[in-house]
C-alpha cells in the first residue's frame, strides 16, 4: 500500500509494508491518531508458524488469540486483525471503535497477512508463503447493526 501528501510542491509517496504473520510483537496507530493497537510477545501456534498474542486496543477490551497482522481503516472508525481458532485456522476479526463492537467475516484462513484497508473494503493474502490467495472483504457485508 502507498499513501502521498504535497508539501508545497513536491509530492512524497511512502510504502507502508504489511506485517508479517510470524513476528512477535506489533503497535500500529490510527491514520488520525486517536488510536492504538498492540500486540506484544505473541509466541509461535507451532514451531516456526505464525504467532499468537492478545490483542489490547486503547480503552477497550482485550482479544485473545490475535495475529499481528493489523491493519486500521483509512477512516480510523474501524479495526481488522487475524483471529486462531482452536483448529490453527484463521477468521478475521473486524472491530468498530465507536460503538465499540466487533464481527467476524464469514471465511475461515490458513495464515492471513493484511495489507489494507480502505472504503471498507480489506485485502490481504491468505497463506502467503505456500500458495498465496487474494482476500477481499467488504465490512458492509459483516451485518453491522
Amino acid at each position: 500500500m502507498t499513501t502521498g501528501r504535497t508539501v508545497g510542491q513536491t509530492e512524497f509517496i511512502e510504502t507502508i509494508m504489511p506485517i508479517s504473520p510470524w513476528v512477535d510483537s506489533a503497535e500500529i496507530t490510527s491514520p488520525d491518531g486517536q488510536h492504538t493497537a498492540r500486540i506484544q510477545e505473541a509466541s509461535e501456534v507451532g514451531m516456526g508458524a505464525p504467532t499468537s498474542g492478545e490483542l489490547r486496543l486503547d480503552g477497550g477490551p482485550v482479544y485473545d488469540s490475535c495475529n499481528p497482522s493489523m491493519v486500521w481503516s483509512d477512516d480510523s472508525k474501524y479495526f481488522a486483525v487475524p483471529q486462531w481458532t482452536n483448529e490453527r485456522k484463521q477468521r478475521l476479526l473486524v472491530v468498530r471503535i465507536s460503538p465499540r463492537e466487533h464481527r467476524y467475516a464469514p471465511n475461515i484462513f490458513r495464515v492471513l497477512e493484511l495489507h489494507s484497508f480502505e472504503d471498507g473494503v480489506i485485502r490481504g493474502v491468505d497463506s502467503p508463503v505456500y500458495l498465496p490467495g487474494d482476500v477481499v472483504v467488504d465490512i458492509r457485508e459483516l451485518n453491522w447493526t
